[in-house]
């Protein structure tokens, strides 16, 4: 969805509305009737001021008809829409459905102007009774599917907008809804049939070029997304903000940084304050930085594919050179690797090293089958086998580092990478496993340097773009998170670990809908896939199905006891149990081994506060405030200082949670509890004669 551009989104609202204003627009015509030729056609027609001066007269003039007059208030509204003079709008529309509470034009147009004003029950029942008047009017259908996309019902959208469509074959908002919805699903196929249509239909639709371009990012198809997406901008050059962000965004990840900045440049001059754009500028501007000290154009080991366990990888360059002639069964072993079947290579490439034991090419495409297995001892093994033919290449140096990495040798993963950059500086696969090395002994933003200079010399590696979002899923900038695994998925789209990790991390933005479909994806090709797994429980938790959480989080730790993450979201279905006790056994096991991970402090301060120790609150979530404020710290601390009766305090940290910006699902819903809070408290803190306002 433009759901990986949610700051242009928050910014803009730029793709929130315009199917149902289109839908406005369409409605129009049905506004006209027989009554007095002029002044009623002038009313119904397109939203000029005659238009309006036309309503208006029909209005004051008493002697009209009620049917007149009912459909010049809805003229008069749909004339406010299109001025966003919203509640104008809204007033004009309850004055028509006074006159005449079943003419459906007015219910569809006030359910519009009550979900632009967040009134979401209500603007739904206005859709449901304009319906149950016309169950043959395809527009009802749709502006109900629009209604429950932007809830993000999108089974029931899918569902609308198809009754829309057999209503009407011909509406092109229809097809762009369903195609949306589709996206958001990840059935980009179908969203592709869909955009498709509408584009046949009528290839001015708003948003059908940028649908079209978001179900091919899906597919991994860049070049065609981006070329939908120059075309949305081409038809709205100063409204597509979406699209000129996740052009900008494939831009970035193709390496054509020029481009990326051009577009970022552009958003800026509309968003000039928005920090998401700003930084991603600065993040290209950076890769175009270090892409011109490596002497620019692609550098020399653009594209390694080191023998890892990273998924998507292919056989590495070499092999691909190996002679077919001679040696057939090493082509064969080959074709078994591109097909997925590592053991079937593994098996041929056993042979050939029987009789061979110094065939290089075996060696190397050996190591990556024994990587894709998992069977990473042996892959050292062979990687051993190569270095000492050729102990002085820095792809297999390279190489060799990652295998150590992903063992946790870390001190032998340094040495090594660090000889593959002595070799050649240039070597991006080099600075991914120094960064992983890095990463694995908690030196997080030294790992970002390195992952970052990985990526300038080679922007196709998947693997760097899902360590460096996993990075920032450590450091809680779920955003730049996201960013990562998308790019990840858009060089490889079968990439699990980035598919699984992207799922969780729109999971943790509250976005659960989007979240589950990569969760269900992931499992339905790896069953027993941890992060997956997590994910799932993560649904539960936040779906309040404690106990299934917790027994979802204990199969986790079973396997990686060592492993924070599900350590926290354990002690967090805990509490929602009141059983803090063990909430704090999980915690206190966590901060014995990394006294300051953050995450946990929080969560300890407030599982203090739970059992009424709240000065041992206080103390742990200074700690945790002290590294990062977070909406959730600012408020648990809230609650402690309140609890203590340092008023003064409470307030302070309620007022900051309440205008900092939510990173995750628990600080919506701490925010929403702090704006809360502070409602309640204004109401006891008037200011000078309790008159006129109060001092928060």
């Amino acid at each position: 969805m433009r759901s990986r551009s949610i700051c242009i989104d928050a910014a803009s609202g730029g793709v929130r509305f315009p199917l149902l204003l289109a839908l406005a627009l369409l409605l129009w015509p049905a506004l006209a009737g027989p009554a007095r030729a002029g002044d009623v056609e002038d009313c119904g027609g397109p939203p000029t001021d005659k238009a309006e001066a036309a309503c208006s007269g029909i209005i004051n003039d008493t002697a009209r008809s009620t049917e007149d007059r009912t459909k010049a208030f809805t003229g008069r509204s749909r004339f406010d829409i299109a001025r966003g003079k919203i509640d104008q709008a809204l007033s004009d529309a309850d004055a028509a459905v006074q006159l005449n509470g079943q003419f459906v034009p007015v219910l569809i147009a006030r359910g519009y102007v009550q979900q632009r004003k967040g009134s979401l029950d209500q603007a739904r029942a206005d859709f449901d009774r304009a319906i149950e008047l016309e169950p043959k009017n395809p527009f009802g259908f749709l502006a109900r599917g629009n209604l429950r996309a932007d809830q993000h019902a999108w089974s029931d959208a899918i569902s609308d907008y198809g009754q829309a469509i057999t209503l009407r074959q011909d509406l092109p908002a229809a097809h762009v809804g369903r195609a949306r919805a589709y996206v958001e699903t990840g059935q980009p196929d179908l969203a592709l049939a869909d955009a498709n249509t509408a584009i046949a239909v009528n290839a001015g639709t708003p948003n059908a070029f940028y649908w079209r371009g978001q179900a091919y990012r899906r597919k991994g198809d860049m070049d065609k997304a981006i070329e939908d997406f120059s075309r949305a901008i081409a038809q709205a050059p100063q409204a597509e903000r979406n699209a000129y962000f996740a052009r900008a965004q494939l831009y970035s990840a193709k390496g054509d940084y020029v481009r990326a900045i051009g577009d970022f440049d552009r958003l800026l001059t509309m968003l000039p304050d928005n920090k998401e754009i700003q930084q991603q500028r600065q993040q290209a501007l950076a890769m175009q930085a270090e892409l011109a000290k490596a002497g620019g154009g692609t550098p020399p080991h653009a594209a390694p594919t080191p023998a890892t366990p990273a998924p998507g990888a292919t056989a590495p360059r070499t092999a691909a050179q190996a002679p077919a002639a001679g040696n057939q069964q090493v082509e064969q072993a080959k074709q078994l690797v591109a097909q997925g079947n590592y053991a079937g290579a593994v098996a041929n490439l056993t042979q050939v090293l029987g009789g061979d034991p110094r065939n290089e090419a075996a060696l190397r495409l050996r190591a990556l089958a024994y990587s894709k297995l998992g069977r990473s001892a042996d892959a050292r093994n062979d990687l051993n086998a190569l270095l000492k033919l050729k102990p002085d290449d820095p792809q297999l140096l390279a190489s060799r580092a990652l295998n150590a990495a992903g063992m946790r040798r870390f001190d032998e993963a340094m040495a090594d990478a660090g000889r593959a950059i002595t070799l050649d500086q240039n070597n991006s696969l080099a600075y991914l496993a120094r960064g992983l090395v890095k990463a694995g002994t908690g030196k997080v933003q030294d790992a970002l340097a390195d992952y970052d200079h990985s990526i300038s010399l080679n922007p196709k590696e998947t693997l760097a773009f899902t360590e460096r979002g996993l990075a920032h899923i450590g450091l809680n900038q779920l955003d730049k998170a996201l960013l990562d695994f998308d790019q990840a998925l858009a060089l490889v789209p079968t990439n699990l670990i980035a598919k699984s990790w992207r799922g969780l991390a729109l999971m943790l933005k509250g976005r659960a809908d989007e979240g589950l479909v990569d969760i269900d994806a992931v499992l339905e090709r790896s069953p027993n896939n941890p992060t997956a797994q997590l994910g799932r429980g993560l649904a539960m938790l936040t779906s309040s199905q404690y106990d299934r959480a917790i027994a979802a989080f204990d199969q986790i730790i079973t396997r990686a006891p060592n492993d924070a993450f599900p350590h926290v979201l354990r002690a967090r279905a805990y509490l929602g149990l009141k059983k803090p006790d063990n909430a704090m056994k999980d915690l206190n096991f966590i901060l014995s081994a990394r006294p300051d991970y953050q995450p946990a402090l929080t969560l300890r301060g407030i599982t203090w506060s739970a059992l009424r120790n709240y000065d041992k609150a206080v103390e742990d979530l200074d700690r945790a405030i002290a590294q990062k404020e977070t909406v959730e710290g600012l408020f648990a601390r809230a609650k402690a200082h309140e609890a203590l009766n340092h008023a003064d305090k409470a307030t302070e940290d309620f007022r900051k949670a309440t205008r900092l910006t939510p990173s995750s699902v628990f600080d919506v819903l701490a925010q929403a509890e702090s704006k809360r809070k502070v409602q309640e408290l204004s109401k006891r803190v008037p200011c000078g004669n309790g008159q006129s306002g109060t001092c928060l």
